[in-house]
């Protein structure tokens, strides 16, 4: 497998607080990824740098060949973002709204209706086409702004707390619609919920104080724990991480 994310000695600081500590890491093809972390521990700077929306103090991101400090569009081309929160045009149907999105990320414009179909089917808002946003549950939101940040099958989706908001029944919908992503997209997925990750992920990274303390497969994570359960390794890296500081 290839690596299509580069990211290299990320170092981001807030006055005398440091949010991102040498952080390194490769996102490989095809693979999804769960990022980890407690609150404040640096998920969210690190996808805002990765995403071009920060800029690190140290360190570089590369998409493939190319910089994303030097290449910014060509590289912002090859991803799409779904931030904590997502803001949407509460004012516009929901076709409306990602036919606008797909304006704003400049596909082509034959592409678009055929693109805009896509999204409203994989995540089962064809219903929802002609509802106006502002109507709609928090949880069919959530999946709008899901579909937007899919317009154009990026090869590469960044997801910060994808199922917030979701019922049970939307949120395993979600997780299904994700693992059918493998092997056609690489996803990272920021999130909270340990059983997601060990739903879902083939890969994770953890952070603790804006240092990785873990990158390896979700097997070895598990594996690294006495009794085998994601949450009592997540417990242990995080322990041995304060221990460290």
């Amino acid at each position: 497998m290839n690596s299509v994310v580069s990211a290299r000695q990320l170092t981001k600081r807030y006055g005398r607080a440091t949010a991102l500590s040498s952080v390194s890491f490769e996102l490989t093809s095809g693979q999804i990824t769960g990022l980890l972390g407690l609150n404040g521990a640096g998920k969210s700077t690190l996808l805002s740098i990765l995403t071009g929306r920060l800029i690190p103090d140290e360190g570089q991101v590369n998409y493939g060949e190319l910089a994303l400090a030097n290449t910014p569009i060509a590289c912002q081309s090859r991803f799409g973002f779904l931030p904590e929160g997502a803001p949407l045009f509460d004012d516009l149907t929901v076709e409306a709204h990602l036919r606008t999105i797909a304006g704003i990320r400049n596909l082509p414009a034959g592409q678009i209706p055929g693109d805009v179909d896509t999204a409203l089917t994989r995540y089962e808002l064809s219903g929802k086409r002609d509802t106006t946003i502002d109507t709609l549950s928090k949880g069919y939101r959530r999946r709008v702004a899901l579909a937007a940040a899919s317009l154009g099958k990026p090869d590469i989706l960044y997801l910060d707390e994808p199922t917030d908001g979701l019922d049970p029944f939307q949120r395993d919908r979600v997780l299904d619609q994700l693992r059918a992503s493998r092997g056609d997209q690489t996803l990272l997925i920021s999130t909270h919920s340990l059983e997601e990750v060990e739903a879902l992920c083939d890969r994770v990274l953890v952070l603790h104080d804006g240092r990785l303390v873990f990158d390896g497969t979700l097997s070895e994570l598990i594996g690294s724990s006495s009794d085998g359960h994601i949450k009592q390794a997540f417990q242990a890296l995080i322990t041995s991480g304060e221990r460290a500081a």
